[in-house]
């Protein structure tokens, strides 16, 4: 918070020799140029925009949209209106206001606002509106996404783009102010970090709209994403379903999912899957039998191989439920065995360790394992370290040492913790191939960014030969992710709904227009 002080301490000294003269060319005092928030709100009046933008002004990310888009008005109302001054109010974060205010000749436009209304309809005043009123979304209510790997394949598909809901459990102010607006870690193409880490604000969240509960499928920062270099707002989105609540204690026998003792049950549109062996004679279904299965949405693990003793086929796959019965319904001949590891079998499919590191658990036999929420006082013991070294070290900003058996935190001895936030154990639907909390831990609420509202567009992988149009998933468009009963497109009802709207709206205007025409006859 510190370093947000100095940079606003630093801006506002910057402002004030860069625009104290402007302010005084304008009827106003040059001490208003110097008074923090004051002297934004004097500003609004000179270049005579809405009062309610100096709120925008000091919102983190938006405020350096909104601080090009007063810095060009501010060079346009002193006469210095091409594009070169604009471009150059863009290029020199504003510091052009001070060549302007000491060695140029502004003359102050009283009748900016009239005059601005042509400036505002350009092509550049069109892009700075998009880019303000996007960035405003993005922040504070939805953000568009993809999924990029199968995961969550069951569920979501690879290709779904979605709109993720922010609010859902409460928005989480921007943590790193000094951000290019619109993008996430990188800027594309240039491949350059797209924030500066020397500015941070603390964690800040707005009211939720509802907690999160077990089951909820979920978009938060990894927490394991260079947790030393890496802002938390700027960590890598992931998505998965929330298995585990804070105060829950989960287990996992025989692939089986467990939470305070009762098994968990999966709505029809929660699909979670797992790698099933299909064995099969070659004369039965041929050669070709994986393709097949392609073509039913099933997700290929292996194939082309063949069990030397009883010389089946082998195809193994990825299966829910759901796509087990259709699998079985459409190849009748087909042996299918589920592959579990066996409790104590170690895991060996992953690079990474089994988390806590040190545990006899596999993906399949998995726990007990506690869900820390904020307030516990955790006893800590060299036996039980691993599972809470992340939560008071990178998580709450702790410093721990160990001295033999004896444990140090803050440079004193304890074998206490108490727990700052609530924690969440993540797993993906595609259980034998998702990289989870089963292997990086727990998921810290300020980790959290929101919830998946709707698909709004499904497109299956380029396979070099199908065309675009037949791998748009038609029957996702237009669905919602969460909920009871199967997915269901509405996309059908959204066109309806459209086509009645802009009607309507055509109807409006052209009954205002004949109305207007009445008036002036009469």
């Amino acid at each position: 918070m510190t370093s947000v002080i100095i940079l606003l301490l630093v801006m506002q000294a910057v402002h004030f020799v860069c625009t104290c003269k402007l302010y005084t060319l304008s009827g106003h005092k040059a001490w208003e140029a110097a008074v923090p928030f004051y002297s934004a709100y004097i500003l609004m009046k000179i270049i005579q925009r809405p009062w309610w933008w100096t709120i925008l002004l000091y919102i983190p990310v938006v405020g350096n949209v909104m601080a090009l888009v007063i810095w060009t008005d501010t060079s346009r109302a002193f006469g210095y209106r091409g594009v070169w001054w604009t471009l150059l109010a863009v290029f020199t974060l504003g510091l052009s206001l001070g060549w302007i205010s000491w060695f140029g000749h502004p003359v102050y436009d009283s009748e900016y606002r009239r005059h601005r209304h042509a400036l505002d309809s350009s092509i550049l005043g069109a892009i700075v509106f998009a880019v303000t009123a996007a960035s405003l979304i993005k922040a504070f209510t939805y953000e568009a996404y993809t999924i990029p790997t199968s995961s969550m394949e069951g569920s979501m598909l690879v290709g779904d783009f979605l709109f993720v809901n922010k609010m859902a459990y409460g928005t989480r102010i921007a943590m790193t102010p000094l951000s290019a607006p619109l993008v996430h870690d990188s800027i594309p193409l240039a491949g350059v970090r797209s924030y500066l880490k020397c500015v941070e604000l603390p964690y800040m969240r707005l009211p939720a709209l509802r907690k999160i509960k077990r089951n909820d499928i979920v978009v938060f920062n990894w927490p394991v994403d260079m947790p030393d270099e890496k802002p938390i707002d700027k960590k890598a989105n992931y998505i998965k379903r929330c298995v585990a609540i804070a105060g829950d204690t989960l287990e996992i026998k025989d692939a089986v999912l467990y939470v305070n003792g009762k098994e968990q049950k999966w709505s029809e549109r929660d699909r979670p899957q797992w790698e099933y062996r299909l064995m099969y004679k070659r004369p039965s279904y041929g050669s070709y039998f994986y393709q097949d299965l392609d073509a039913m949405g099933v997700e290929i693990h292996r194939y082309g191989y063949a069990d030397p003793a009883t010389g089946e086929e082998i195809v193994d796959a990825y299966l829910s439920d759901y796509m087990l019965g259709k699998v079985r319904a459409a190849f009748p001949g087909v042996k299918v065995e589920k592959q579990i590891k066996a409790p104590g079998v170690p895991e060996t499919d992953s690079s990474w360790p089994i988390f806590p590191y040190g545990a006899n658990y596999n993906v399949d036999n998995y726990g007990p394992l506690y869900v820390p929420k904020k307030g516990d006082v955790i006893h800590i013991t060299p036996d039980n370290l691993s599972q809470y070294t992340d939560i008071i070290t990178t998580y709450e900003g702790n410093t721990l040492t160990t001295d033999g058996t004896d444990i140090i935190i803050n440079g004193e001895k304890t074998d206490t913790y108490t727990i700052k936030q609530d924690y969440y154990f993540m797993m993906g639907d595609n259980r034998h191939n998702s990289l989870d909390s089963r292997f990086w831990g727990y998921v810290p609420h300020d980790h959290i960014v929101g919830a998946p509202a709707l698909i709004w567009m499904s497109i299956k992988a380029d396979d070099g030969s199908t065309p675009l149009f037949k791998r748009i998933r038609t029957e996702r468009i237009i669905s919602f992710p969460m909920g009871e009963g199967p997915m269901k497109s509405y996309l059908l009802q959204t066109a309806v709904g459209a086509v009645v709207l802009y009607c309507g709206y055509k109807l409006w205007r052209h009954r205002r227009k004949n109305s207007k025409k009445g008036g002036e006859k009469r």
